[in-house]
């Protein structure tokens, strides 16, 4: 059998973005063309989204995620646009932007949409003296973001304070109880299936004095300010840690903190941080992180593994690059 083209890939996509304007256009569904996204991500680099919509609501981010799968293209859900490197090419197929954000408290037991910021969410829970989240104030991105990635920060996760998640499989919406969520150290089912999408999540918490919670939310945030690289353009910590050990330790000990590609450079602050110079590439940041990879491995034997996601059109030859339907489950 004869592989296809490139030429017959596109045409073939251009086709399914017609459907996909007709079907939106039918059901209501405001779709724009073309949008940059890097500045709906905290790197801000990346290219255009070959459509946009935005959801304000769970019900909208079902329609768009159906018209998507009936116009036979993939979906991505972009939250506060954290931990993710968008290919300077973009994204072919659908970007949904997923602004719906409902916190509701009942007793000890919270819902949060998965547009939810997590520090909107952080802030919420201390007024109610709720406790068990603080460790949130230091993950920049969204509740969907967050259970996607088992994300976590001062020996808490997420894990341990989600009872249920409600998803989009696909066929529909389901709710899967804690037990089948997978969580493990940074990775879920849904990060690991690609094909279920975070809607909400409900969590359970403990009752707690609002001053001393308060008080333990400042402390995480002035030792992020003073750790982390918080005023640069950065997807967040690049490396997982490996067992027993700290990317940054290993990158700091390799001798990289500092070191450049074009406009990425590892931070001098915490070596597990890329930040980008403004008006940066996609392109860089890939290729300093895999030098850096490189170099690790050879100077201590551990193979380092990205816990920042590449997402969009990026050369599948050139290895780590994520096809844009691997965006599914609500990025970051």
């Amino acid at each position: 059998m004869t592989p296809p083209t490139e030429t017959s890939q596109s045409t073939h996509l251009a086709d399914r973005l017609q459907l996909l304007d007709r079907l939106a256009a039918d059901r209501g569904i405001v779709l724009e063309r073309d949008v940059s996204l890097a500045p709906l991500t905290t790197l801000r680099v990346g290219g255009p989204a070959d459509r946009l919509a935005t959801a304000q609501t769970v019900d909208d981010l079902l329609a768009a995620l159906g018209v998507a799968r009936d116009a036979g293209l993939a979906a991505g859900v972009l939250g506060k646009g954290s931990d993710i490197v968008v290919s300077d090419r973009g994204i072919r197929g659908l970007v949904v932007r997923n602004r719906a954000d409902d916190i509701r408290i009942d007793g000890m037991v919270v819902r949060a949409e998965s547009g939810a910021s997590m520090a909107a969410l952080v802030k919420r829970c201390t007024a109610a003296g709720l406790t068990g989240l603080e460790f949130g104030i230091s993950i920049p991105g969204s509740m969907g973001g967050a259970v996607w990635a088992n994300a976590g920060a001062h020996g808490g996760e997420m894990k341990d304070i989600v009872v249920s998640v409600e998803a989009w499989s696909g066929a529909g919406p389901l709710t899967i109880p804690i037990e089948g969520c997978a969580f493990e150290y940074r990775s879920s089912i849904f990060k690991v299936r690609g094909d279920l999408t975070v809607l909400a999540a409900t969590t359970h918490l403990s009752r707690g004095e609002p001053a001393e919670i308060s008080e333990r939310v400042a402390g995480y945030q002035a030792h992020r300010r003073a750790t982390q690289p918080v005023a640069d353009q950065n997807a967040g910590s690049v490396f997982r840690n490996p067992p027993g050990d700290h990317a940054g330790r290993l990158i700091d000990a390799a001798g990289l903190k500092g070191i450049r590609v074009g406009s990425a450079a590892v931070s001098t602050l915490h070596a597990n941080f890329i930040v980008v110079d403004r008006g940066g590439r996609a392109d860089d940041v890939r290729r300093l992180g895999d030098h850096v990879r490189t170099v690790v491995a050879d100077r201590s034997g551990v193979e380092l593994e990205y816990e920042i996601e590449f997402v969009g059109d990026w050369d599948a030859a050139g290895g780590w690059g994520t096809p844009s339907s691997d965006l599914q489950g609500g990025a970051a």
